[in-house]
């Protein structure tokens, strides 16, 4: 029967914590009237406890698969027949604070431990891109020496030039002359 009410305990497996998952379940399950509660237990699973129309509690489910598909490796779902004493309003549990906290600095240092890995990487390319520069200022120097050699050889070219022009001007009159 679809109007009747059903609780459960569900347990979800996988890379459930610590990306925003208990949010969303809270979310979904405030969204379809469901009651209870949920939290992140210390053996890396997800646990809910639940209670609402049976019809609710598959759309629930089927929210929480979609959600995050590739991320969970199993649901298991357990009828309890008892009554359960569950908030009116479905929310999250905080578990041991000091645990949460923990396992939050430790994803944190984890990427700091990959920028500082990134930086160093960094630093070593910044450090062959410094040495190219320096080669290239020394090449550069050679190209500045070489074309001062190129316009001093050039000045002396035009200079010889202008005086064989001379002769060869005197050469033309002398020729015109005669």
């Amino acid at each position: 029967m679809q109007t009747q009410i059903k609780r459960y305990n569900i347990l979800l497996r996988g890379n459930v914590q610590h990306i925003g998952y208990r949010g969303i379940i809270e979310g979904t399950a405030r969204k379809l009237d469901i009651k209870g509660y949920v939290f992140n237990d210390i053996d890396g699973s997800v646990k809910i406890a639940c209670e609402g129309l049976q019809k609710s509690i598959d759309a629930f489910i089927n929210g929480i698969k979609e959600f995050a598909r590739s991320d969970i490796e199993s649901i298991e779902k357990k009828e309890i027949l008892e009554e359960l004493y569950l908030p009116s309003i479905f929310s999250r549990v905080a578990t041991d604070e000091y645990y949460e906290f923990s396992k939050k600095f430790d994803i944190g240092l984890d990427y700091l431990d990959g920028i500082k890995t990134d930086t160093g990487e960094m630093k070593i390319t910044l450090g062959d891109i410094k040495g190219s520069l320096g080669e290239m200022k020394g090449d550069l120097g050679e190209m500045k020496e070489s074309l001062n050699t190129m316009n001093t050889t050039l000045e002396t070219f035009v200079v010889k030039q202008d005086i064989h022009n001379q002769r060869l001007e005197k050469i033309l009159e002398k020729l015109a002359e005669k």
